[in-house]
């Protein structure tokens, strides 16, 4: 063999070995599963997390005043005696036909906003006006649940009142206030523009009803009405099973008197809506005529 052909004998050899050596010293990887090529190509939320949303709270329920728009996308309304602003969506939710005063009830969330003590933004999802004396519709209750209007009760009513230990059969004619109706017998009159029910042969036998908004407080409902009982003499809160069934439930009763004179405080929830009812009584021979009335009055009390 010439010395050009051990030559080119050696190249090719040392290419052979060259090959082999790579191939060694290459360590094959396994073959990647489709969830595991997705997250090749794509980085973990571990690795690389992005901005977690803001927390939305669960939609929640309330009632108030309307008192107008802020901004374009900005609406305040009145809860409680307290003004809230609440962020709106003008192309999911419409102000169009509310107006300053308006009784409304509606639905809104409240959003986490960034940084701390940033606080909470409240974003308003739906709207409608609430129902009004001779209005229809629903509204909110005590507890944020839906309250559904009464359907259209009858002009006269049946009741059975205990009158001097005896039952007995009594009509009452239908009469509307602001947001409620209840049932009046003879003998009494009531005034729907300030809530007053009073006796026809002593004027000074009433009792007043108040409506009272969502959310309202228990404690100063209880501290007004002890200071103003106060001024008869000791107050005294009646226990559950004392209250008269004649009311149709109550859910606080206080009392406060003198020797001329009985007042209550009366604190009555029909299905989650609270009024609040003032009682005068002074203490003659009409108050045996006038509790059995006045209060069986009381317990028909229903929501429009």
């Amino acid at each position: 063999m010439n010395n050009k052909m051990k030559k080119l004998t050696i190249l090719l050899l040392a290419a052979v070995l060259a090959s082999g050596l790579a191939a060694c010293g290459k360590k094959e990887e396994p073959a990647l599963s489709p969830a595991q090529t997705e997250n090749a190509a794509s980085p973990s939320a571990a690795s690389s997390p992005s901005a977690s949303p803001d927390a939305v709270s669960e939609t929640k329920q309330g009632t108030g005043e309307f008192v107008g728009l802020a901004d374009s996308h900005t609406v305040e309304i009145t809860m409680a005696g307290e003004s809230a602003s609440f962020q709106f969506d003008e192309n999911t939710t419409s102000m169009t036909g509310f107006k300053t005063g308006d009784q409304v009830a509606f639905e809104y969330v409240e959003k986490a906003l960034e940084g701390k003590d940033a606080g909470k933004q409240l974003i308003l999802t739906k709207i409608n006006k609430e129902l009004i004396a001779n209005g229809k519709g629903g509204g909110t209750n005590q507890a944020g649940g839906s309250v559904q209007p009464e359907a259209d009760l009858p002009a006269t009513k049946e009741f059975t009142l205990t009158l001097e230990g005896d039952k007995e059969k009594r009509t009452g004619k239908l009469a509307e206030a602001g947001g409620y109706a209840l049932y009046v017998f003879d003998g009494f009159t009531f005034d729907a523009a300030v809530g007053k029910l009073s006796m026809d042969i002593d004027k000074d036998y009433y009792v007043e009803i108040e409506k009272l908004p969502s959310g309202f407080k228990w404690d100063e409902i209880k501290t007004d009405a002890e200071k103003e009982l106060a001024a008869l003499g000791e107050v005294r809160e009646l226990k559950a099973d004392e209250i008269s069934p004649m009311l149709g439930g109550a859910s606080l009763m206080m009392i406060g008197s003198s020797d001329k004179l009985t007042n209550e405080v009366i604190v009555k929830e029909v299905d989650g809506i609270g009024y609040l009812i003032k009682v005068n009584m002074p203490h003659t021979e009409a108050s045996e005529g006038f509790g059995p009335f006045a209060f069986t009055s009381l317990s028909s009390i229903s929501n429009q």
